[in-house]
């Protein structure tokens, strides 16, 4: 693997949309064209998609503007909805087959299949040289990320991690104001979700067991390259996030979208200390709650950061921050999903996971006077989705604003918080090595094992 980027080549105008311009080559299979229509508005985009249940639904839906060149899914019964209202789209179940007969007539594929399966079905999407859109987390290990960010490079194809929060505007004027001091330097960052819930997650110590898989599931094509097991309906649908062999739990989950946000408004970069406290942990399922903190080193003129981070159920409640300061209480309890940036001087406070509304910031008195000396804006404001923002890179030759350099980063911080809940131990980590110091177990975990020869070798 090359040498890997420095932490602020890596992240630092990835994160800021509009600042990086580098050109090259399209990966397009065929010219990049600038034809508009009559609106005055680009050509529709030639996309496949990999993954048309659940999120892949909700994706292609919003797409609906753009060409449908043909569908893959290794779930008849999820994809149904789909393959019922595109009746005439050509429909595949191993993704493979539809690289080999429509690579040539395609812009980009989105690839929305479960976290254990974004590593090798990305890769050969950009072997066949084609742009690719990954929903988050990017991949379910360190070295995953790793492998499919030099894959982009090599084989100079244009990528988006399905963050879709990256494209906020509300996520600018939350870096605008802090940029501007307006709760003054800040050294600690609170995350919290309630996913997790029992209902919706299954816990276990040991491998589900075997049954026969239904005729609509194509099993070993849904396992990719990972080792054989049975299929079993508490994998299969919707629980497969909970299993350490298939998801990465809530951080992979809601942590990709709330760290977006962290290193966006604050360039974290790499932490030197990951710990964490779970209830429990065994080698196959996530616990059902959590609290993870990463200690990052002083950035330039930025101090040191802590990043808490807290999800699940425990006794039968969410588990929150204890307190946050100048924050009250009561909204500490009624958000389920929550940012809270500390600074010296206050406060500021996002209800959701993708920085999706202007922040407010405690004391009140402190955001009084934030909004009556407003800072300027001083970032580029996006323009249309985030899916917008990677076509607008195919057909421009420049990077997209969460392309597969800073999603893999991003993701491995999140990753990082996966080795110390899964170990138990605190992570210091080597990065330019790609190991635990001190904790081997985690080492063990940085690369998943694979079935060889699932997916060449490039």
């Amino acid at each position: 693997m090359p040498p890997l980027p420095t932490r602020r080549q890596a992240l630092r105008s990835l994160a800021l949309i509009g600042a990086s311009t580098l050109a090259r080559p399209s990966a397009r299979a065929e010219p990049t064209t600038t034809k508009t229509t009559a609106q005055n508005k680009p050509e529709p985009m030639r996309l496949a998609f990999v993954g048309v249940g659940g999120q892949g639904a909700a994706n292609l839906r919003g797409l609906t503007d753009h060409r449908f060149m043909a569908f893959a899914d290794v779930d008849d019964a999820m994809a149904a909805p789909v393959y019922r209202d595109f009746p005439d789209v050509p429909r595949f179940r191993d993704f493979r087959r539809l690289l080999d007969a429509h690579a040539g007539a395609l812009d980009g594929i989105v690839v929305s299949t479960p976290d254990h399966s974004h590593h090798p079905i990305a890769r050969a999407i950009m072997q066949a040289g084609l742009n690719v859109y990954v929903e988050k987390p990017l991949a379910t290990t360190i070295w995953e990320c790793r492998d499919l960010a030099d894959a982009a490079r090599r084989h100079g194809v244009f990528t988006q991690l399905g963050v879709q929060g990256h494209h906020n505007g509300a996520l600018r004027v939350l870096r605008e104001w802090l940029d501007a001091g307006a709760i003054g330097p800040v050294r600690t960052v609170h995350l919290w979700t309630d996913r997790m819930q029992p209902v919706r997650y299954t816990s276990a110590d040991a491998l589900a067991p075997g049954e026969t898989p239904p005729p609509t599931l194509a099993w070993d094509l849904w396992l990719a390259d990972r080792p054989e097991r049975p299929y079993s309906p508490l994998y299969v649908p919707n629980r497969w996030r909970n299993w350490w062999g298939f998801g990465t739990g809530p951080l992979g989950d809601i942590g990709a979208h709330m760290f977006d946000v962290v290193e966006f408004a604050l360039e974290a970069g790499f932490p030197d200390l990951v710990e964490a406290e779970t209830p429990w942990r065994n080698a196959f399922t996530a616990p059902p709650w959590s609290r993870v903190r990463w200690d990052f080193p002083a950035r330039g003129t930025r101090p040191p950061l802590v990043v808490h981070w807290c999800n699940g159920t425990r006794d039968g409640a969410f588990v929150r921050p204890d307190a946050v300061p100048h924050l009250p209480a009561e909204l500490i309890a009624s958000a389920t999903n929550g940012m809270a940036f500390v600074g010296d001087d206050g406060t500021a406070f996002i209800p959701d996971m993708r920085a999706s509304s202007v922040p407010r910031i405690f004391p009140p008195e402190r955001e009084a006077d934030v909004l009556a000396h407003r800072p300027p804006p001083t970032l580029p404001r996006p323009k249309g989705t985030h899916f917008d923002d990677w076509f607008a890179a195919i057909r421009d030759g420049r990077e997209a604003g969460a392309n597969f350099d800073y999603g893999a980063a991003l993701t491995e911080v999140v990753l990082l918080g996966q080795l110390a809940q899964r170990t138990g131990q605190p992570v210091r980590w080597d990065r330019a090595a790609m190991r635990a110091i001190n904790n081997p177990e985690a080492d063990t975990l940085v690369r998943p094992p694979l079935r060889h020869g699932v997916v060449a070798n490039a």
